[in-house]
């Protein structure tokens, strides 16, 4: 094989370089999606909705069994928690993989898969009724705590005739057609939901711990001094924040769909946005260029690019180089893991993916995997701050996410 030619490798290294985000840019960013939550909680149009969840902290006196649905990009579980003191533990959960073709079908056939994973553990622990927390991680309005109306497929979903529909009312129907009346949704939020307040949860239960009386939610609990959380954040297939903004309640922020980011994209993140039908064009651009579903895409994209502006990545036969989303992001951490000299487990990747490469193909290939991950980290590092910044604008005090 023959090593990459000075032309190559300069435009290698200009396109890893289109990665790469300074300080000053992040700082904008920041700060223009601080502007952002102001704008969404005055009511105002932007992109991110500021939505109500009907939640509020824990207290620590929670305590009993729980159904839990979690239903997350690629996928759900089902399972029964028992609350007691601060403390959760998972009793049993079932774990379940959703086929491709349920993706883009009818919403009834992906809840009944559901319930039927809800009947199995119900079954199984010998439990006929008890409520059932629903953790929906996709777009939904809250309109009571046990009613959530679906906005948007995001993460590779288009369920038809969703949108509109209350996904809690969805899934005790199908319920009821897995005969189990007796287990009823009595709560729906989102993951970022889920982890903030269980974080809470579990800080109310260490402070319970150290002999300190639980008094509820303290008049400071918002200044972070509490040790409650003040944010969730979610960091996989998609992304999303949530926060407690104190007089405002706890909101999803719905922080995947913020765009402030058009000083930050590089001619992959535009194209990809472009050219995909959901989510739509201008649509979830923050989690476009930060999550799981779509790092590996970005990279595959810019090795196409190179492969066809340069002698150098000529991996085009190859169908996960030729196969749009084919580039899974799971691969990119294989890729930084390699520390050899010769990165031969990444030869060994691309072998199994039937690509051949150059050490100088390898090495230019990890470069430009770990400039698309440190961007993502740092959009996200510098989203986290503009939330900080709302709640803290000196960022003086200590907070908890």
């Amino acid at each position: 094989m023959t090593p990459m030619s000075g032309s190559a490798a300069a435009l290698l290294a200009h396109v890893v370089a289109s990665f790469e985000v300074g300080a000053p840019a992040l700082d904008a960013l920041a700060r223009a999606f601080s502007a952002e939550i102001g704008r969404g909680l005055a009511g105002e149009s932007g992109s991110l909705k500021m939505l109500r969840t009907f939640t509020r902290q824990p207290t620590g006196a929670e305590r009993g069994r729980v159904v839990v649905v979690d239903w997350g990009g690629t996928n759900a579980r089902a399972g029964l928690v028992e609350l007691g003191g601060g403390a959760a533990r998972i009793v049993t959960e079932e774990k379940l993989a959703f086929p491709e073709a349920l993706k883009r079908g009818a919403p009834e056939p992906v809840f009944d898969l559901i319930a039927g994973t809800v009947a199995r553990v119900a079954q199984a622990q010998g439990v006929s009724a008890a409520p059932l927390a629903f953790v929906y991680s996709y777009p939904a309005r809250l309109e009571r705590i046990d009613r959530a109306v679906a906005l948007a497929s995001t993460k590779g979903w288009r369920l038809e005739g969703l949108v509109g529909r209350d996904v809690a009312a969805l899934l005790t129907e199908a319920l009821g057609r897995a005969r189990l009346p007796g287990i009823r949704v009595t709560a729906i939020a989102n993951d970022t939901i889920a982890v903030l307040i269980l974080e809470s949860y579990r800080q109310v239960s260490s402070r319970q711990g150290d002999g300190r009386p639980d008094t509820g939610r303290p008049a400071t609990a918002r200044t972070g001094e509490s040790g409650l959380a003040d944010i969730g954040l979610i960091l996989g297939t998609g992304t999303n924040q949530a926060a407690d903004l104190g007089p405002a309640g706890i909101r999803n922020l719905e922080s995947g769909n913020f765009d402030g980011v058009g000083g930050v994209e590089t001619p992959y993140d535009a194209a990809l946005d472009r050219e995909l039908e959901e989510p739509r064009p201008g649509a979830q651009r923050f989690e476009k260029m930060v999550s799981g579903h779509y790092l590996g895409e970005i990279v595959r994209r810019a090795l196409v690019d190179l492969g066809q502006r340069t002698d150098a990545f000529q991996w085009e036969a190859a169908p996960v180089i030729a196969t749009a989303f084919a580039l899974d992001s799971a691969y990119l951490s294989r890729i930084a893991a390699d520390g050899s000299p010769e990165l031969t487990d990444v030869d060994a990747l691309l072998r199994s993916l039937h690509i051949a490469a150059t050490r100088e193909e390898r090495r230019g290939l990890r470069a430009l995997t770990e400039a698309v991950a440190r961007r993502a980290a740092r959009l996200v590092a510098a989203s986290l701050l503009g939330t900080l910044r709302h709640l803290d604008p000196e960022l003086a005090r200590p907070r908890r996410v």
